[in-house]
């Protein structure tokens, strides 16, 4: 009888041994809490140096491509970066619509490929607008034209391959050339599903429309070149620039010619009238004689001023600076 335990001797032992596993369990929950969790999944390729220096490249690009399409267009153009991130292939195609307006550049040396992708309605209100038109995207979305897609390459697309590899030039010497034009999303096949890719997301603004401009980068393109995205190499050209370097900038600055032209006036004659026009015929413009007039640099109007003589010659007085707010790009 010895021998046998009480009821309370087992609740003891029960107890004992099951208070070291409860402390165990305890500890390991409490070490999870505080590791970081890593999808071997989705490795990251790309470090958080490499991100930010890829959002400095594309801000530089923004600017220029910016500036350049506001000139071309005639009209304000804004492109922002909006966001950096690193997902896998196959994640981004799925994201895309059908269609979409798809270019696909060769990156010279690298042994790859990257894409760019427009949304239809960018496409057609940029179409529009080159072609003349105000700048009105369509109703409904569709793949482009034949006669559309000739006139994206040559206008948009080229300039924003070239743009976008003097953007690169303080990395390394890379050529986006375009190798072809694609509108499902699932007839591309540069990459594996799993592989990973930077995608840089910039806002594109003109008139009332806003719309996204996507990049797309693989992992695999920029691998040759991924330890130059460093921060020391990223900022060696924020050093101060030569003298002699800047002193021939502002020469070659100063012997440029531009077309500077004074516009008297404004009128519409029928076709017949124009054909008419004889040496002595008076044209009604629509400004009169005490207005001032516009005084062009480029398409831009840039001063005003007021006609005169200066010896034999004809000339103008300039009276007025315009801001380039107040001037602005001619529309017309």
């Amino acid at each position: 009888m010895q021998d046998i335990l009480s009821q309370e001797e087992i609740d003891l032992l029960i107890r004992a041994a099951s208070e070291p596993a409860l402390d165990l369990d305890r500890d390991s929950d409490e070490g999870s809490a505080d590791d970081p969790l890593y999808d071997f999944s989705r490795p990251n390729k790309f470090s958080k140096e490499h991100i930010r220096a890829l959002h400095r490249i594309h801000e530089q690009f923004c600017r220029t491509y910016t500036g350049y399409m506001s000139a071309k267009l005639r009209h304000r153009v804004d492109v922002k970066v909006h966001t950096i991130e690193q997902i896998l292939f196959g994640d981004f195609v799925r994201s895309l619509p059908n269609p979409s307006v798809l270019s696909v550049y060769k990156v010279h040396p690298l042994e790859g490929y990257a894409i760019v992708q427009f949304t239809p309605d960018i496409a057609f209100l940029l179409h529009d607008r080159l072609c003349g038109g105000d700048g009105i995207p369509m109703r409904r979305s569709r793949s482009l034209t034949d006669i559309e897609i000739a006139v994206l390459k040559r206008q948009v697309l080229s300039v924003f391959s070239s743009l976008l590899s003097d953007a690169w030039r303080d990395v390394s010497e890379l050529e986006f050339e375009l190798d072809y034009m694609e509108s499902n999303p699932q007839f591309l096949q540069i990459a594996a599903e799993r592989d990973a890719v930077a995608l840089i997301t910039m806002r594109f603004s003109l008139n009332e429309t806003s719309d996204m401009i996507s990049i797309c980068l693989p992992h695999r393109t920029l691998e040759p070149i991924i330890k130059n995205l460093t921060h020391i190499r990223m900022f060696e050209s924020l050093q101060q620039p030569d003298p002699q370097r800047v002193a021939l900038l502002k020469e070659q600055v100063r012997a440029a010619e531009v077309p500077v032209e004074v516009e008297l006036g404004r009128t519409a004659v029928t076709v017949g009238d124009l054909l008419d026009l004889a040496p002595g015929d008076v044209v009604l413009l629509d400004r009169k004689k005490h207005e001032t007039l516009d005084v062009k640099i480029g398409s831009m109007t840039k001063f005003n001023g007021t006609p005169g003589r200066l010896g034999a010659r004809f000339g103008v007085v300039i009276t007025t600076v315009l801001e380039p707010a107040e001037g602005g790009l001619d529309d017309e």
